[in-house]
């Protein structure tokens, strides 16, 4: 059993450091478009990113860009996606290879180890080597970090359920907690994985399953995850700003600790009765508000002013504001916003679910976006084919734990389409939000592959010498392992990002193309993030003042404009700026701004005589 852990950890460890060798030589030199600058931006000087926000990341991130092993910022930070994703690839081989001995048991011969540590291999890889995964493990995002604590809880909890009839168990339990409180320091689409865990504490602790004792667990495990989201992560800030806003800051403070010292005495007190479940209860509330303390950051650095200060949450009003996302307004998930399953679904996940195991159309629309919903493209797709016998595989062996996994599969994928309800069309494609989903499947092909690895060893024992039996298993995993090595060389071009400075160029040239303090009218992310890194975090042309239109609408920002170096000549006042709302005109009307021809046919003129000399040598 030693001899077993041990070369256990040894492979994992080797998927570790294959992964990060590929992430590492892929990973982009400085900052991407989107978020990407705007997040390493924040960490370097402990800005304040958008809504809402991620403290956690920022604090990794302001560690790591103060280690000098690159010349870059952007590449320090870019660094955290990639070594989260390759512990990530770890953990999912951890994950499959429990699974699989869960049903199997622990393999003895070398040819059971074989099979056992091979099918951990090509699921975790066929994951690492995925669309999805690998274009999130090479850029300064939040989700390599989220889909790392997603993986840890699920290792977690499978490693809870062999000991739950241990008396130190309950260590783990805790540990889930406190990784659930700091994952809401990154982004929340972890704590989705909440209703698996909850599944498989209920078939752990249930001898026999019955109705009306699922039905107890399911309703407990309901209230369980609203405490958490919204109670933790909305309800608790709404509560304090109202007794901030009646009782003031004082006696909110007294309030607070009180409670604190409640809980604080009601451990005691189960400690001396020897209430191991309100212990593990409490123990478990006190260890998420320790993690989702980090959010303090956000309302610390706030009250600085950093040059970066999204939302500017250093009251009580603006940070409840800030936490809820109230910038982007609130959504139904009854009343679709667009064609449930044409777009919602089949567009918006089905779609990017094909990208990862089937492969990738090849046709582009209008909107320069990939028109087929499925195509086998690349792929050909087999990483799906063994994934759909892994899930009927893993039914059939150990349908609790497939049952685990399917939870798992479908609250990180189809829910998630469900309940954003987005609209069409989209600024961008959002198949980074699934991640989840697909490590789900991912390890399904790992089990996929432990199913046609079991059968050929079957197979090979028909033959009574050994060369024709070395010579079956051989050829078979040889098969498999061309999977995860063909998803590599098919995704390796396109998520390659050595030398990718097309970002930072065209943020670059394009402050450089500004008269001196002159103010830069930008629209959306992709002009306004990487012009905010090189501004903040290389020094470059600090003196233009970048205005965004979109966020030109937002009181806090005409605040800062009006405030902050290099200053806008705007003559509001606070209540002036305060009492700006939106009002539409009783009729409709087109609005134009003249431009004086001095303005563009000057560079025109430019333009022409440069060609000409070109034409002339």
């Amino acid at each position: 059993m030693q001899d077993n852990n041990r070369t256990n950890r040894i492979v994992a460890f080797i998927i570790f450091v294959i992964t990060s060798i590929v992430y590492l030589k892929t990973v982009a030199p400085t900052t991407s478009f989107w978020d990407c600058g705007e997040f390493i931006t924040s960490a370097y000087i402990m800005g304040i990113p958008h809504p809402p926000g991620a403290p956690l990341y920022l604090l990794v991130g302001r560690f790591f860009s103060m280690i000098p092993f690159a010349a870059d910022i952007g590449l320090r930070v870019n660094i955290i996606s990639s070594f989260s994703s390759s512990i990530t690839a770890m953990l999912t081989y951890l994950i499959i290879v429990r699974l699989i001995v869960m049903f199997r048991g622990t393999p003895r011969e070398t040819v059971d180890k074989i099979i056992v540590y091979s099918s951990g291999i090509i699921g975790s890889l066929t994951l690492a080597f995925s669309d999805s995964f690998w274009f999130n493990s090479v850029e300064a995002e939040v989700y390599s970090i989220s889909m790392f604590f997603t993986a840890f809880v699920v290792w977690l909890i499978l490693v809870w359920y062999e000991k739950a009839d241990e008396s130190s168990s309950d260590k783990y339990i805790i540990l889930i907690a406190y990784a659930i409180g700091l994952v809401i320091g990154v982004h929340l689409l972890s704590i989705l994985a909440l209703p698996a865990l909850f599944l498989l504490v209920y078939f752990r602790k249930t001898k026999k399953i019955e109705w009306n004792s699922f039905a107890v667990f399911t309703l407990i495990s309901g209230l369980i995850f609203i405490a958490i989201y919204p109670g933790i992560v909305k309800k608790v800030p709404n509560f304090m700003l109202y007794l901030n806003n009646t009782t003031g800051p004082g006696f909110t403070l007294v309030f607070l600790l009180i409670i604190l010292g409640a809980i604080l005495f009601s451990m005691k007190s189960a400690i001396d009765n020897k209430r191991r479940y309100i212990f593990l209860g409490l123990a478990s509330l006190i260890v998420i508000l320790i993690g989702v303390s980090t959010y303090a950051t956000i309302y610390i650095r706030s009250g600085l002013n950093p040059d970066l200060d999204e939302n500017d949450p250093e009251n009580m009003t603006n940070m409840v504001s800030y936490l809820n996302r109230e910038q982007y307004g609130e959504w139904s998930i009854v009343e679709r916003r667009a064609p449930f399953w044409e777009y919602q679904i089949k567009k918006m996940y089905v779609r990017y679910f094909g990208w990862q195991f089937l492969g990738t159309g090849q046709t582009l629309g209008e909107d320069s976006r990939v028109v087929e919903t499925l195509s086998p493209f690349g792929l050909f797709m087999i990483p799906f084919l063994f994934g759909i016998i892994g899930m009927f595989y893993h039914f059939v062996k150990d349908w609790r734990h497939g049952s685990f996994i399917m939870i798992l599969f479908l609250a990180t994928g189809l829910a998630i389409a469900v309940y954003l309800n987005q609209e069409d069309p989209q600024p961008r494609e959002r198949d980074y939000v699934y991640t989840g989903s697909f490590m789900a499947f991912a390890i399904w092909i790992g089990i996929g592959a432990y199913a046609l690895l079991d059968y050929f060893k079957t197979l090979s024992q028909k033959y009574r010498e050994k060369p024709q039996q070395l010579l079956i298993l051989v050829t078979a995993l040889t098969l498999l392992f061309i999977m995860p090595i063909n998803m590599f060389a098919f995704h390796y071009h396109s998520h390659n990002r050595t030398g990718n400075y097309v970002a930072h160029d065209y943020s670059y040239n394009i402050l450089q193309s500004c008269e001196p303090n002159a103010i830069l009218f930008t629209n959306g992310d992709n002009d306004t993030f990487p012009l905010w890194y090189l501004q903040y975090v290389e020094n470059i042309r600090k003196d233009v003042r970048v205005v965004n239109l979109s966020l030109l609408n937002t009181h806090w920002y005409i605040k800062q404009l009006r405030d902050q170096e290099p200053k806008v000549p705007i003559s509001l006042n606070n209540n002036q700026i305060d009492a700006l709302e939106p009002r539409l005109w009783e009729e409709p009307k087109t609005v134009k701004f003249d431009v004086p021809k001095d303005a563009y046919l000057r560079d025109v003129g430019d333009i022409f005589e440069k060609r000409k000399l070109m034409e002339d040598v």
